[in-house]
């Protein structure tokens, strides 16, 4: 018995030491499409092929016997080990075209951020903010690329004024989450290229890596051709839009989802609970929605107004959350549960085709949460 047992540990430890010199193996053949990607300017991050990959790895793993889950979760360690290996060797290589920035506004958080991936690549970095005495003329017109990233009252204002300055052939772009007037301003003020741009997230991520930024081109040329490839070789995930459609969609994305939050933290602040009397009774994923607002509070909220009050699409889907907030008030203090049903079953026929990766995604957030706290 004994000798059957220790047969099979060394059989164990066979397959193990196979399994992490395959692992190894990948890994090398990942860092040489890392070098083939940078050579050819592709992303370094493809969504896509992620997918197929893992709908492989299912597919492989049922017919194994081994199960799609666990199939999928190996293939996710691999994949984001893949990810950091060619994020580590993309920050360390030093870009062979390197480029002259100008951040206006850059001494802010979303300017650090991107003054330290710039830098990191070999780009040359020069920051220009309220307090500078230097010539705001000859400080633009020594760039190749300006970027705006001040805040979004005084974005427009601040286009107008860089724009004319603006050497020949240089790229005048921004980071503002609102895009049609800046768009505007960014082709009226200079006769050279012109980007809008959305980084989809804040100044606190470690790398681009998996990042959206939005794309909304004005004057195309090659700056912005190289600027682009340059964003997806950082491995960010590049969406090209017009500036009607991402304002549209940020209403959705940005006004609407955000005033929930906000409405839902002054709600729980009016009922007297604390937070932290409320989390001793709370399931995972209440506190994942806690956590949440609670992110949201925690910021400054000056920029969430400017989000709430000047998308000009911004009306339009409060309206809608507060009719729906009605209807679901009313039918509840009717006590008509049919008419609750029938409302929950529209909203839920909406959701179909995202429901399942909802419940994946929420699931793996509970996992999550439950072994942290």
């Amino acid at each position: 018995m004994t000798l059957r047992l220790e047969d099979l540990r060394a059989q164990l430890d066979e397959i193990d030491e196979e399994l992490l010199a395959t692992a190894a193996r990948r890994q090398r053949v990942v860092a040489e499409i890392g070098r083939v990607k940078a050579e050819q300017g592709l992303s370094l991050f493809d969504r896509a092929r992620e997918r197929v990959v893992f709908e492989r790895a299912r597919a492989r793993g049922r017919a194994l016997g081994l199960g799609a889950d666990i199939a999928e979760r190996l293939y996710h360690v691999l994949v984001e080990a893949s990810h950091d290996r060619q994020q580590e060797d993309t920050e360390q290589a030093r870009t062979d075209e390197p480029r002259s920035f100008l951040l206006l506004g850059g001494a802010g958080e979303m300017g650090t951020l991107l003054t330290r991936v710039l830098r990191g690549r070999g780009h040359r970095v020069d920051i220009y903010d309220l307090d500078d005495d230097r010539d705001l003329g000859e400080v633009v017109g020594a760039a190749e690329i300006v970027m705006v990233c001040v805040p979004m009252d005084i974005a427009v204002e601040t286009v107008r004024a860089v724009g004319p300055h603006m050497a020949p052939g240089a790229l005048l772009c921004d980071i503002n989450s609102l895009k049609r007037d800046v768009c505007d301003a960014l082709g009226d003020a200079t006769t050279g290229e012109a980007l809008g741009t959305h980084p989809m997230f804040g100044p606190t991520v470690s790398s681009l890596r998996r990042q959206k930024v939005v794309l909304c081109p004005v004057r195309p040329g090659p700056l912005g051709q190289w600027w682009t490839r340059e964003l997806g070789q950082l491995g960010a995930e590049l969406i090209t839009t017009t500036a009607e459609d991402h304002d549209r969609m940020m209403a959705i994305i940005q006004v609407l989802v955000h005033f929930h939050t906000i409405v839902m933290g002054d709600a729980l602040r009016r009922t007297g609970v604390a937070v932290e009397d409320s989390l001793r009774f709370t399931s995972p994923i209440y506190r994942v929605e806690m956590s949440v607002v609670g992110r949201l509070f925690g910021q400054d909220p000056r920029l969430y107004a400017e989000i709430e009050m000047q998308n000009p699409y911004g009306p339009e889907v409060i309206g809608h959350f507060m009719d729906a907030a009605e209807a679901t008030r009313a039918a509840v203090a009717r006590g008509d549960r049919d008419g609750f049903c029938d409302l929950f079953d529209a909203v839920s026929e909406y959701f179909t085709g995202f429901s399942g990766e909802a419940l994946e995604l929420s699931d793996f957030l509970i996992e999550a949460m439950v072994k942290r706290v």
